[in-house]
């Protein structure tokens, strides 16, 4: 059983609708087109973000999404909502027994959730089983082990080092991007690509971007913090230190971070 290592506070529901706003141009919508009427299904569809910024570019789609915690559903409904989209099939379940029929669907979407899952594969194969044929999946997931940071930091590289621990420790898998083709050729699928997206910020430009990278990224890792200690056993005051250098990249002269995300896509 997997473990989704962010919770499910209010505050993290408002972190993904930003988090989906953040990637919109540079991930979600890259290189991503469909048709009026097709049919899209996102699994592991959280608070709807995703759906929301697919939507909004696509309005004319028929759009489905599943999400095992019925607390995500019931606020992606309203989340939605307030978008001006209410004609959306969302249901509580679990990803491994899709409940739609074969061949349903003309497009799949999920991103950032294989790496916090067992068994990838299944849920490929699932994925597989409602599409139609000729029908496309997009994956989205990140590789921590492509993580750079200058200047380099013992307490930073503890904390980070910790976080892929704790979605080790949930039965996720924090290194999942490299093997997205490999995972989608295994399901069944053709026509599979899987394209690294390295995302490179640096301070001596004085760019917003690199403080609103650290921003991103800190609101992903503050709030695992407690759980690392709690479940890991892990020196809090190490961890906090890892986050104050963090927290200090764009105040330095000479500082740059990067990471290496994939896109991956498949035809059934």
């Amino acid at each position: 059983m997997s473990e989704y290592i962010h919770g499910y506070t209010i505050q993290e529901q408002q972190r993904l609708i930003k988090q989906a706003k953040y990637w919109r141009e540079k991930l979600l919508l890259r290189d991503f087109y469909l048709s009026p009427g097709e049919h899209l299904l996102e699994i592991g569809c959280g608070v709807g973000a995703v759906l929301g910024v697919i939507l909004e570019a696509f309005p004319n789609l028929k759009v489905a999404g599943i999400d095992i915690e019925p607390i995500q559903i019931d606020y992606a409904y309203k989340y939605l909502d307030t978008l001006g989209f209410n004609n959306i099939d969302l249901r509580v379940g679990d990803a491994v027994q899709l409940p739609w029929d074969d061949a349903t669907f003309d497009c799949i979407y999920a991103v950032w959730f294989l790496e916090h899952v067992s068994d990838p594969k299944r849920i490929l194969e699932e994925a597989y089983r409602v599409l139609k044929p000729g029908g496309k999946i997009h994956l989205i997931e990140a590789d921590y082990k492509t993580k750079l940071v200058w200047p380099e930091s013992p307490d930073f590289e503890y904390l980070w080092d910790s976080l892929c621990e704790l979605l080790l420790h949930a039965n996720g898998n924090p290194y999942i991007g490299r093997i997205l083709g490999q995972l989608l050729i295994s399901a069944g699928f053709r026509e599979v690509t899987n394209t690294p997206r390295t995302f490179h910020h640096f301070g001596s430009s004085g760019s917003q971007e690199l403080h609103e990278w650290v921003e991103y990224i800190n609101s992903t890792i503050e709030p695992t913090v407690i759980q690392m200690t709690r479940k890991l056993g892990k020196d809090l005051e190490r961890l906090k230190a890892g986050l104050e250098f963090w927290q200090s990249i764009p105040k330095q002269l000479e500082s740059a971070s990067s990471i290496t995300v994939y896109q991956a896509s498949g035809i059934r």
